[in-house]
């Protein structure tokens, strides 16, 4: 993805608990609105753009008054595919993302964070530059480092039907503030906080995982597993192992 903006008015606080729906209505409220969403598919776009910015709104108004969310578990959601839904294991950390179905054949999503910092809950929308599509989220990892937690998160873009983007990002939460580019993996141009993968779907299509698990993360040894790619977009068995040295990641061997 481009570097993206954030629109900081929008990052909330939440204290109050009193008077709010149960969490069971707030999931039922946002899958109707994704379905009205859905329903529109092949309709007009001024209906489309209606019903994303309906959604949109609906999320970001009930994650920001009810800090439960978090950790609900919004079954209903994630079986219908009408959101992605990732969580860190210390449920420290969310993030919501859904097929915004505003493209054909490439696709924009609309993207929440949600995370915890000293007891508060906070909700922060993301505000895409014109031109970029987003991503949808499929795993979160975590990376403790003594007092240091890190979230390696994996994203999913596609441009057509054949072009297609995995990356790996670096978060962490820093005093209510979520760093969204840590820089933690080292190469030979200096410090960058992600790597992707430019891949032709095609090659992978056959793979019976979905979503697509090319980049890998192995918690105990602590290793970002890069799939090589040839230049056709042909993903291959070899993978580029970055392993965290106590400091941040480095190459450590092609197999």
């Amino acid at each position: 993805m481009k570097r993206i903006k954030f629109l900081l008015l929008l990052l909330i606080p939440v204290f109050s608990h009193s008077q709010k729906p149960s969490l069971k209505k707030i999931e039922l409220d946002l899958f109707e609105a994704s379905n009205k969403l859905y329903s529109f598919n092949y309709g007009s776009f001024d209906s489309i753009e209606k019903y994303c910015e309906q959604l949109r709104n609906k999320t970001i108004e009930a994650l920001s008054k009810n800090p439960a969310t978090l950790k609900y578990p919004f079954k209903m959601l994630i079986d219908s595919n009408a959101f992605e839904i990732v969580t860190s294991e210390d449920s420290l950390f969310r993030i919501y993302s859904w097929d915004k179905w505003t493209g054909g054949t490439w696709h924009f999503y609309d993207i929440i964070y949600q995370f915890s910092s000293k007891g508060k809950v906070y909700t922060e929308p993301l505000v895409l530059e014109e031109g970029d599509g987003g991503a949808f989220y499929s795993e979160i990892f975590t990376l403790k480092n003594g007092t240091k937690t890190y979230y390696l998160a994996v994203s999913n873009a596609s441009f057509s039907s054949k072009d297609a983007v995995q990356s790996i990002e670096i978060f962490s939460i820093e005093n209510g503030v979520l760093n969204k580019n840590v820089k933690l993996i080292k190469t030979g141009e200096g410090m960058i906080g992600s790597i992707s993968v430019e891949f032709d779907f095609f090659s992978v299509v056959d793979r019976p995982e979905r979503p697509l698990k090319l980049i890998k993360y192995d918690k105990n040894k602590k290793i970002i597993y890069i799939p090589v790619v040839y230049e056709d977009g042909k993903v291959t068995n070899k993978f580029i192992q970055y392993k965290f040295n106590g400091k941040y990641f480095e190459k450590y061997k092609i197999l």
